[in-house]
């Protein structure tokens, strides 16, 4: 301690009894910068020994080249200069966010185009169902379908037949009030019924041109045993009118069994459409006995209560009225705490009040003409 405290006398005592030559003179702040400056220039020498290629300047000793350093790299803009200089011309961020949303943006008379066009061909490719599948093969221009024109093509055959069967022999040909346009829109049993009737007379009169022949058919041959005696025979006329005859029999099966397919198609529609028309009655009652019922502002649920009636209606009608006016609550209760107290809340709502309003409720029922 005596040695620190002779030190430190003889340091101070050197300090204020000192010439002030300057020369001689000692300032703290001049050993400071001298400290600085040896620091700053080792650093700077060892950064150009390790990293020659970041620095193309000579170094600047003591603290002026500490200095002036940065303002020497400030070409490579780095920092928050270099971060918004780098970024300006890549628009990276926000702005390359922005940017090509921008350019992907059509002029609003170009907009509506692609969604309109993929509109349309949904439009175009959805099919409407049709109560009977059309074949494929049925020609646009003719209003019937294929079942029918295959009828009416082998009705004409049979004519033209029979018609050269007549000539030959001098028959008088049948008469018939048939037309194949009675086949339009579509098949009918009474258009049947016609086609029938024409070929029993026609058939007579093959009869009498070749008895001989048709002698050997029997008259409960099926369509095999017909084609195949059409076959045998040398007379083409006979032979077109007997082939003709077999495919208006199948094509009229077919068409029946067509017309029958139809009518039952027409009949669900039709039993449909009345079950719907009669739901939305239903609805449309319901709403009005709910309205009437919500204008007078009953303490008890309307909707749960019209409801429940017309579910119990459905099975009881009659019981099921005769509890509604007599008995609403049985459908659904007396809400009380929608009954306010009489006499300002001097008087609070006791069970007879639940029950006056249940026999009002019933009675406005009973009057209300829905």
């Amino acid at each position: 301690m005596s040695d620190d405290k002779q030190g430190l006398d003889s340091f101070l005592t050197t300090e204020t009894s000192a010439p002030k030559e300057e020369s001689q003179a000692v300032n703290l702040e001049d050993e400071f910068a001298k400290l600085l400056n040896n620091f700053i220039t080792d650093n700077a020498e060892n950064k150009e020994v390790t990293q020659p290629e970041q620095s193309s300047t000579p170094a600047t000793g003591g603290l002026e080249g500490f200095i002036s350093q940065p303002q020497q790299e400030a070409p490579t803009t780095s920092g928050l200069d270099g971060f918004i200089s780098q970024s300006q011309p890549e628009a990276t961020g926000l702005d390359s966010f922005l940017t090509p949303f921008e350019e992907k943006q059509p002029t609003r008379n170009e907009a509506p185009v692609q969604e309109t066009q993929s509109l349309d061909t949904l439009i175009t490719n959805v099919e409407v169902p049709a109560p009977v599948a059309v074949s494929e093969t049925e020609n646009s221009e003719n209003p019937m379908h294929s079942e029918e024109q295959e009828l009416a093509r082998a009705v004409t055959n049979f004519q033209d037949g029979v018609y050269a069967l007549a000539d030959k022999k001098n028959l008088k040909m049948p008469q018939t009030d048939y037309t194949n346009e009675m086949l339009i829109p579509n098949y009918k049993p009474s258009v049947g019924k016609k086609i029938a009737q024409y070929l029993l007379a026609c058939w007579d009169l093959i009869n009498k041109y070749d008895p001989e022949n048709m002698s050997r058919l029997s008259p409960e041959a099926n369509d095999e045993e017909y084609l195949t005696f059409a076959e045998s025979l040398s007379d083409t006329d006979m032979q077109l009118s007997i082939i003709s005859y077999v495919e208006i029999l199948i094509n009229m099966e077919i068409c029946e069994v067509q017309y029958e397919q139809k009518r039952e198609l027409a009949l669900k529609n039709r039993i449909k459409k009345e079950l719907y028309e009669e739901y939305m009655e239903l609805q449309e009652r319901k709403n009005t006995f709910k309205q009437k019922l919500k204008e007078k502002n009953f303490p008890i649920d309307t909707d749960k209560l019209i409801d429940n009636y017309f579910r119990a209606a459905q099975k009881d009608a009659e019981g099921a009225f005769q509890a509604l006016t007599k008995n609403p609550a049985m459908f659904s209760p007396i809400q009380f705490e929608k009954m306010h107290p009489r006499f300002f809340g001097l008087i609070k709502v006791t069970p007879e009040d639940g029950i006056k309003a249940n026999q009002k409720i019933g009675e406005f029922i009973k009057k209300l003409k829905v």
